[in-house]
């Protein structure tokens, strides 16, 4: 089994985005034990910004490496420690998750647990958009 470290290249910085369709549902993907931590657990596009790297092209970078989506006109939503949350639309390309993943779906406002770590952080982008 392959474990994911946070590698020298890596800050401590990371971007997550929430990516909402034109139903008014958000992208979430489920981490695989690819990665070291959090395993099966739902998440948010992003990731880890590189050392030096510009944040906007770092976050843009994350979010192409997990779904192979381009994002564009995204907005802050909230900072939480190292997190930084945006949000934009989902454009309609086709998803292809990594191997940081095994599964993608779409999830409503009402199927989100508002307590959840990202599911909550997703309500608020969600709640924007309206």
């Amino acid at each position: 089994m392959i474990r994911v470290k946070i590698v020298p290249n890596d800050s401590r910085q990371v971007a997550k985005v929430v990516i909402i369709d034109d139903h008014s549902r958000v992208l979430m993907l489920k981490r695989s034990d690819y990665v070291d931590r959090f395993a099966g657990e739902w998440d948010l596009p992003g990731g880890h910004i590189r050392i030096g790297e510009d944040f906007q092209v770092g976050m843009e970078r994350e979010v192409k490496e997990e779904t192979n989506l381009d994002i564009s006109n995204v907005k802050f939503v909230e900072k939480i420690d190292n997190l930084d949350f945006y949000t934009c639309s989902y454009n309609g390309e086709p998803i292809k998750i990594s191997n940081e993943h095994t599964e993608y779906e779409f999830f409503s406002k009402k199927d989100l647990n508002p307590n959840g770590k990202f599911e909550k952080i997703a309500i608020k982008a969600m709640e924007m958009k309206t």
